[in-house]
C-alpha cells in the first residue's frame, strides 16, 4: 500500500510513501503521519491525501508512525483542503492543518479509559488446566456477570484486587484490556429554549418555500435573501435549518465576528437543540468536545464565525452566511480564505444549497445573481410587524462649521436628536469610525505630525492612558505636549475625533445621561462585549457610542436615534470598495433604529454629501446605488469584472523590497506570455498605502485576469517555478483582497 501526504511545511508538493504492514489497517485519509524528506530525512508532520493499494517501480520511504489515532478530517474536507488550496495560493499541508484546530489534534477534554471483559469463561480455563489462584477467581466471577464492558477503575474498587493481578490475567489471555477516549468532564453548551411568539409573513414564507425546495431536492444552489434591515432573514435561516434537521441532516450557519453579534448567537442558540457555538473565543477543552460532537453528529447545527465552515459534519443538508458582504469573513493569514466562498465550493463538492443573506450585499454576490444559473435572488421588501423603515438625514458638516463659525463635533441636528430622545426616554447610537481620542497630533510651526518611528502612520492620542498609540505595531509612548522633532519644540495641536472625544463631549453635554463607549480599546474579551449590550438592552445605559462593531447584528427595541458622527469614505479604506463600505455601513447602523415601537431617526454627518453612496443610502435604496457603482467598476475593470490577486513584499530595506517586487513582476509577465495569457495585467509594483509596518517596508503589486479559471492556470505554473520565492523577508499572495492597506 502507497499513500501520498502532504507535509506540513512550505511546499505545494505531495509526496508518495509505502505504508508499512502494520499500518495498513489503521491508517485513514485525513489522518497525521510523520515523514521523512530530504537527504537528511528530516522528519515532518503531513496529512494523508490518498490510500492506494498498488505496486510502485521506485525506492520508497516509509511512514515514519502516526501522529493520530484517527483522523480529524473526513475526506470531503481533504477535498475541500485541496480547492482552498489552489484557489488562494496555500501550501497544502499548512492549509489542512489551519482547518483542525490544534486543540482537537491535541485531544484537550479528553482521556484515556480502560476497560476490561472476559474473554474465556472460567471453566475453558480450567479445561486448559490454567491456576486460578483466589485473586484472580475473584477478578473472574465479577466479570463474568457482565455481558458488557466494565471499567478497569470499577472492577478493581468492587473486587479489591490489584491492577497486577490483572495484568497477568490479560496476558494469559483469559481478559481484554480496551483503551477509549471520552469526555473529561461534562461540559454543557445548550441555551434554555425561547420560542418567539409570531408567524412569518407571506414574504418570509415564500422564501422560506423556495429554501425548502432546494433542501428536498439535495442539489447544489445559491438563494441571496436580500432583505432591508429587521425583514427577518434571521428566521427564514430558524425554519430552513429546522427542516433540515428534521430530515435527519446537519446545519451551519455562519456569522462574521461572534463579539459583534452576541445577540443574535445567543437568541439562535436558544431556538435549538442540539447545538454548538463554534468560535475563536472557545477554550481548547470546550473546542476539541464541540469538533467530536459534530462529527459524530451529536450536535445537529453549528453556530460560527470562520473557521466554523470546516466543521465536520457528516451529513451536512445546509450552510447559511449571515451578512455575507461583511469583509471579517476574509481570513487575514494563511490561507486567505474568504468564508462566503470557501461556502460556496464546500456546498458545490456536496450537492446542497447555500443561503446568503443581506442588507447589503456585496457587489460580487448581486452581479452573480444577475448572471450566474445557479444563483437565486430573493427579495424581503418589509420589517417584520410592517415597522416603518427609520427617516435619514445627512448634515453637511462644512456648512454647519460655517454657521456656527467654529469645527463642531455634533450638528445642532445631532444634538437636539439626543436631547429629544433622553427626554422620550429612549436611547441613542452614536457611530464613530475611530477609536481613541485624536486621530492625529500635529504641529503647527513646523507642519509635521507625530508618527510611530516603526510605521508609516500617525500616532493616535488615548487620554484615558495618557498615551499616544500605533494601532499597528500597538508601540505606546507617553502623550508628547510639544513638537518632538529637533529644533522645533511647538505646541501640538490634537488633529480629528475618535470614540473617546466623542464619549467625554456627551458626557459634558448630556451629564445626566448614562453614557458607554463600545470599541476595541473598552472591549477587551468578549464577556466586556456582552455586558455592554445586556445592560443597554437592560435600559441600564441612555447613550452608546462606538466604532463599527455596533453597526451590526444588534436589535434594540428603545433605541429611536443612530447617529454617524463623520461619514467620509476616507474613514473606512482608501481603495475602490470604499464606497461600498460607506453605504454598508450607513445602511446597517440606520437599521438599529426604530426596530420597535419608538420611530426612528439617523443623523448622518459628513463633509461629502454630494457622494452617491449617501444619497442612495437615504433611500434605502440598494439597487440604484448598486446600478451605479457596477458601471463604474466595469469601466475601470475592476472586480466583479475581473479577478484581482495582491501580492506583498516586505523587507528591513526599503530598496530591496522594491527591487523583489520589480522581479517578481517581471517572472509574472513572462509566466502569462508562455501559458498565452493575453488578458493578465501586472499593475505595479508600489509602495503600500501603509509603506512601513513593524520595522519593514512593504512594496506591493497587483495581477488582474479577466476570470478565475485564468488566475488559477497562472498561479499554477507560477507555484510550479517557484516563482514567488524571492529575496524578500515575506512574500503574501492575497487573492480577491478584500483591503489594499
Amino acid at each position: 500500500m502507497v499513500a501520498e501526504v502532504a507535509p506540513c511545511i512550505p511546499t505545494h508538493r505531495t509526496y508518495t510513501f509505502a505504508v508499512p504492514e502494520p499500518l495498513e489497517d489503521k491508517l485513514a485519509i485525513g489522518q497525521r503521519v510523520n515523514v521523512r524528506l530530504g537527504k537528511r530525512g528530516r522528519v515532518v508532520a503531513g496529512f494523508v491525501l490518498q490510500l492506494d493499494r498498488k505496486e510502485w517501480d521506485s525506492t520508497l520511504r516509509p511512514i515514519d508512525g502516526l501522529l493520530d489515532d484517527e483522523s480529524y478530517l473526513p475526506p470531503d474536507l481533504v477535498e475541500l483542503g485541496r480547492r482552498i488550496a489552489r484557489h488562494y495560493v496555500c501550501p497544502l499541508g499548512q492549509t489542512l492543518k489551519a482547518m483542525t484546530p490544534d486543540a482537537v489534534r491535541r485531544g484537550r477534554g479528553f482521556r484515556g479509559v480502560r476497560y476490561a471483559r472476559l474473554v474465556k469463561p472460567i471453566d475453558a480455563i480450567h479445561e486448559e488446566g490454567g491456576r486460578i489462584s483466589p485473586q484472580r477467581l475473584t477478578l473472574l466471577e465479577f466479570l463474568s456477570k457482565r455481558s458488557d464492558l466494565v471499567s478497569v477503575a470499577n472492577l478493581l474498587e468492587e473486587t479489591g484486587e490489584s491492577a497486577a493481578v490483572l495484568r497477568g490475567m490479560a496476558k494469559a489471555g483469559w481478559v481484554e484490556i480496551v483503551e477509549k477516549e471520552e469526555v473529561a468532564h461534562e461540559v454543557s453548551f445548550d441555551a434554555p429554549r425561547v420560542e418567539p411568539g409570531f408567524d412569518l409573513n407571506d414574504e418570509q414564507a415564500a422564501a422560506l418555500d423556495h429554501i425548502g425546495s432546494a433542501i428536498d431536492a439535495k442539489t447544489f444552489s445559491v438563494t441571496l435573501l436580500f432583505g432591508v434591515s429587521g425583514s427577518g432573514k434571521t428566521e427564514v435561516y430558524v425554519h430552513a435549518i429546522r427542516k433540515v434537521v428534521a430530515a435527519g441532516g446537519q446545519a451551519i450557519l455562519l456569522v462574521p465576528e461572534i463579539v459583534l453579534t452576541t445577540q443574535l448567537v445567543q437568541r439562535l442558540a436558544s431556538r435549538f437543540e442540539d447545538v454548538a457555538v463554534h468560535h475563536s473565543g472557545l477554550s481548547e477543552v470546550h473546542r476539541s468536545i464541540l469538533w467530536r460532537q459534530i462529527a459524530c453528529g451529536e450536535k445537529k447545527v453549528i453556530i460560527g464565525t470562520r473557521s466554523a465552515v470546516f466543521a465536520p459534519c457528516q451529513r451536512l443538508g445546509l450552510i447559511c452566511v449571515d451578512e455575507e458582504q461583511e469583509t471579517s469573513y476574509k481570513n487575514l493569514q494563511a490561507p486567505r480564505f474568504h468564508v462566503r466562498d470557501t461556502a460556496i465550493m464546500r456546498a458545490e463538492q456536496l450537492g446542497i444549497p447555500v443561503v446568503l443573506g443581506s442588507a447589503t450585499p456585496s457587489l460580487e454576490t448581486w452581479y452573480n445573481c444577475e448572471r450566474r444559473s445557479h444563483y437565486t435572488r430573493i427579495d424581503l421588501t418589509e420589517r417584520v410587524k410592517s415597522l416603518p423603515m427609520p427617516r435619514v438625514r445627512v448634515v453637511d458638516m462644512q456648512d454647519e462649521w460655517a454657521e456656527q463659525k467654529r469645527q463642531v463635533v455634533f450638528s445642532r441636528t445631532l444634538e437636539s436628536g439626543i436631547e429629544a430622545a433622553l427626554g422620550r426616554g429612549e436611547q441613542a447610537m452614536l457611530l464613530i469610525n475611530r477609536r481613541g481620542f485624536a486621530p492625529s497630533l500635529f504641529c503647527p510651526t513646523c507642519k509635521s505630525r507625530v508618527t510611530c518611528p516603526r510605521c508609516n502612520v500617525s500616532l493616535v492620542l488615548h487620554t484615558a492612558s495618557g498615551q499616544a498609540v500605533c494601532h499597528y505595531c500597538q508601540m505606546r509612548v507617553p502623550a508628547p505636549d510639544t513638537c518632538p522633532n529637533v529644533g522645533c519644540g511647538g505646541k501640538l495641536t490634537r488633529g480629528g475625533i475618535g470614540t473617546q472625544r466623542v464619549e467625554e463631549i456627551l458626557s459634558q453635554r448630556f451629564p445626566k445621561a448614562r453614557v458607554a463607549r463600545a470599541d476595541s480599546d473598552t472591549m477587551k474579551h468578549r464577556r466586556h462585549y456582552e455586558k455592554i449590550v445586556a445592560d443597554f438592552e437592560a435600559g441600564r445605559l441612555d447613550i452608546l457610542v462606538g466604532t463599527q462593531m455596533i453597526a451590526k447584528g444588534l436589535d434594540f427595541p428603545s433605541v429611536s436615534l443612530v447617529g454617524v458622527v463623520d461619514a467620509d469614505p476616507a474613514t473606512l479604506g482608501s481603495d475602490y470598495r470604499a464606497h461600498e463600505r460607506l453605504f454598508h455601513l450607513v445602511t446597517q447602523v440606520a437599521g438599529r433604529a426604530g426596530r420597535a415601537d419608538a420611530s426612528g431617526k439617523v443623523v448622518v454627518q459628513t463633509t461629502m454629501p454630494e457622494l452617491p453612496a449617501l444619497i442612495h443610502a437615504l433611500e434605502h435604496d440598494f439597487e440604484s446605488f448598486a446600478k451605479e457603482e457596477l458601471i463604474a467598476r466595469q469601466q475601470a475593470e475592476l472586480p466583479p469584472f475581473c479577478r484581482l490577486a495582491r501580492v506583498v513584499l516586505t523587507h528591513a530595506r526599503d530598496k530591496t523590497a522594491r527591487d523583489e517586487a520589480e522581479l517578481l513582476a517581471d517572472r509574472i509577465k513572462s509566466a502569462a506570455n508562455s501559458l498565452g495569457l493575453a488578458g493578465v495585467e501586472v499593475l505595479g509594483p508600489n509602495p503600500c498605502i501603509l509603506s512601513r509596518i513593524r520595522g519593514r517596508y512593504r512594496h506591493d503589486l497587483l495581477i488582474r485576469t479577466p476570470t478565475a479559471a485564468e488566475m488559477h492556470k497562472l498561479n499554477d505554473q507560477l507555484t510550479q517555478d517557484n516563482a514567488y520565492r524571492t529575496k524578500a523577508e515575506t512574500v503574501i499572495v492575497d487573492i480577491d483582497p478584500v483591503s489594499m492597506m
